[in-house]
């Protein structure tokens, strides 16, 4: 119908299906995946015809076709990624290779030719990820099963691409052994300038521009660079895609505001959109209008799920998944979409598929795309069990108290916080004291529109902040007894890097909140985004701390490296080495770890070929008499002398 082809028109109906038909599913017990695909059925051209699957279309399914798979690497757990890494190319060879196998048998049964055969596989040999969302709001995604699974995904989806590649090849007559030499060269250039060079340059982005907007935009120009690349270097874009989730994933911290955004517009917008395409160009009538397909369409099934099936339990077996962790990845694995859909295309283009064999794999897509959400949506809640029993929650960085006083200034110091809170799944109370004067309702005024714009600046709806307002006496009363009134783990303040007294050692407020509190107190000097850090540096000189809190001041660090997604070092004094290298064999973190032998006494010039990028942190223990024996002036010398990001972590006890 012409009026639907209208842009206003078209894009109400899009959204219309987008929003009712998740809620329809539910209602019926069906993941809202699978409503969103069988709404693309109803108004595409084989339903009501409403909308045609014309080039608007399929344009904006290749921006959600592009969209899920960077969603899917920028959820991946990065270090534990690495860490599985061995068993993810485990995973890949078996999920890619027996599929591969049954594909060109049933291609073999249905007389096709050899490269026919060998296209037919590498259609089942892949797999799209389009139950991640699913996982995503589950928070499961750091489940090795998982991490596993969508590891295995650029091995399958780089093998099937590789085999369309040969496959075109040797329909033209071109097939060389110089073009696969050029391409695999290409493939591994293209793959090391995105592993090592994007997070450089997106370290060195953050940390010159700041703010949501230039943040995300960046992401996005850095996701279709990727792709775009991947697609001239002869492989998929989907391809370059994931390996530009994976390289964000390890850039920024991984509950930064700027994934939340990314990833809130692919699940809200362009995720779906692609859902809705694939189910516009389905046709289920043909099956009914031609009993041989029904035989196609039936081998063709059995392959899908049987191959991946047995992929999966061969990998659970061998690497002793539970029975929910195992199901979960076959869940996820057998769906076939991403690459599925243009090798079939391609297939039927070039005369190596017929219409019926086209039709039925179409037709096995829709089944896959609804029985993989439904597997995941029934499994994958039984693996939350599973994460929280694995971690064990630190309470330090529980409930953070943070004052503030300028949160035009401060914003890093907010973010900082909710970083470490959303790592341990905890809260930021950020409070702003007032002083009791005459000018009372005036500072009540005042509080509060200072407080409402720390939502703004935080601009992360996944945050947990309570925003407190707190009058006082003295602004380091209102901070003590707001710290024990809410229950506070610890008080994040910030400084700006000098005393304003000589007889204070950080600062008037900070002096007292320090040696007057019960709770460990970090003091920040933030001036650089803390997004841009590449790495978190503790200093331990000589004595600096007491060998009963060094356990909780190297667990804390482990904490902040994780946050920021960074490698912690540790330059530490031969006293201190011994011991911090058998907490760290306790700890079994997978953050990298690196620890340097601090060489007599620390000097500021030592750290001059340190960058700004990094985070320094000092730690503090004790009375103040103590802090003043061993630590000194050293923050102050610092401040002076260093113009990135520093941190003082002072335990009391």
């Amino acid at each position: 119908m012409e009026q639907f082809q209208e842009p206003i028109v078209f894009f109400l109906v899009i959204m219309t299906i987008i929003l009712v038909a998740p809620i329809l599913s539910e209602k019926v017990r069906l993941p809202g995946i699978v409503g969103i695909i069988l709404g693309g059925m109803l108004i595409g051209p084989n339903g009501l015809n409403l909308l045609m699957a014309n080039d608007r279309m399929e344009f904006l399914s290749t921006i959600g076709l592009v969209y899920l798979m960077f969603s899917a690497g920028l959820e991946v757990d990065f270090h534990q990624f690495v860490k599985v890494r061995g068993r993810a190319v485990i995973f890949g060879l078996l999920t890619f290779l027996i599929p591969q196998g049954f594909g060109m048998l049933l291609g073999w049964l249905l007389g096709m030719g050899w490269l026919g055969m060998i296209l037919l596989g590498s259609a089942f040999a892949s797999h799209t990820l389009i139950a991640f969302p699913i996982l995503t709001r589950l928070g499961v995604t750091r489940n090795e099963a998982v991490a596993v699974t969508a590891g295995a995904t650029i091995l399958t989806d780089i093998g099937a691409f590789l085999i369309l590649a040969i496959v075109l090849g040797a329909k033209d007559g071109s097939l060389a052994i110089g073009y696969f030499i050029k391409l695999f060269v290409l493939l591994a250039l293209f793959s090391f300038a995105v592993f090592f060079v994007l997070p450089k340059i997106g370290k060195w982005f953050f940390q010159r521009y700041t703010g949501r907007a230039v943040e995300f935009q960046f992401v996005i120009v850095v996701l279709f660079v990727a792709a775009l690349g991947a697609k001239l270097i002869g492989v998929h874009e989907v391809v370059g895609a994931f390996l530009a989730g994976l390289a964000i994933n390890a850039t920024l911290p991984r509950h930064s505001p700027v994934s939340g955004h990314v990833l809130f517009m692919g699940e809200s917008f362009f995720i779906p959109l692609f859902l809705l395409y694939s189910g516009m160009i389905t046709d289920p009538l043909s099956l009914v209008r031609n009993p041989e397909a029904i035989l196609v369409a039936v081998g063709i099934l059995f392959v899908a799920y049987v191959s991946k099936f047995v992929a999966a339990w061969i990998t659970g077996r061998i690497f002793k998944y539970s029975k929910a962790e195992l199901f979960t990845a076959f869940g996820l694995s057998h769906a076939q979409a991403a690459v599925t859909i243009p090798t079939l295309v391609i297939g039927r283009q070039i005369g190596l598929f017929d219409n019926n064999l086209f039709n039925a794999a179409i037709v096995m897509i829709l089944f896959t795309s609804i029985t993989s959400p439904m597997l995941v949506q029934k499994f994958a809640p039984k693996l939350i069990i599973k994460n929280d029993e694995d971690e064990e929650i630190k309470p330090l960085f529980h409930r953070i108290l943070v004052p503030i006083s300028n949160p035009a200034s401060e914003q890093n110091l907010i973010t900082m916080a909710n970083l470490l809170a959303a790592e341990r799944k905890g809260f930021v109370l950020a409070v702003n004291v007032a002083k009791e004067s005459t000018s009372l309702a005036y500072e009540v005024q005042k509080q509060r529109e200072l407080l409402d714009k720390i939502p703004t600046l935080v601009d992360d709806p996944e945050s947990q902040i309570e925003l407190i307002p707190r009058l006082a006496n003295t602004y380091a009363e209102g901070i003590l007894m707001t710290s024990k009134e809410q229950d506070a783990s610890l008080i994040f303040m910030g400084w700006r890097g000098k005393r304003n007294l000589q007889q204070n050692i950080l600062g008037s407020v900070l002096d007292e909140v320090i040696w007057g509190s019960d709770l460990p107190v970090m003091v920040g000097k933030l001036p650089q985004n803390v997004l841009g850090m590449q790495r978190v540096l503790l200093l331990m000189p000589e004595k600096v701390v007491a060998n009963e809190v060094l356990r909780r001041i190297i667990e804390a660090n482990l904490v902040i490296a994780k946050s920021l997604n960074v490698p912690l070092e540790i330059l530490a004094a031969s006293g201190f080495i011994h011991r911090i290298k058998e907490i760290l064999d306790d700890e079994d973190s997978d953050i990298e770890v690196n620890i340097e032998k601090m060489e007599g006494s620390l000097r500021i010039s030592d750290l001059h070929k340190h960058t700004d990028s990094d985070l320094l942190v000092i730690p503090g223990y004790g009375s103040r008499q103590r802090f003043l024996a061993h630590v000194g002036n050293l923050p102050e010398r610092l401040a002076a002398g260093f113009d990135g990001n520093i941190i003082l972590l002072h335990f009391d006890r």
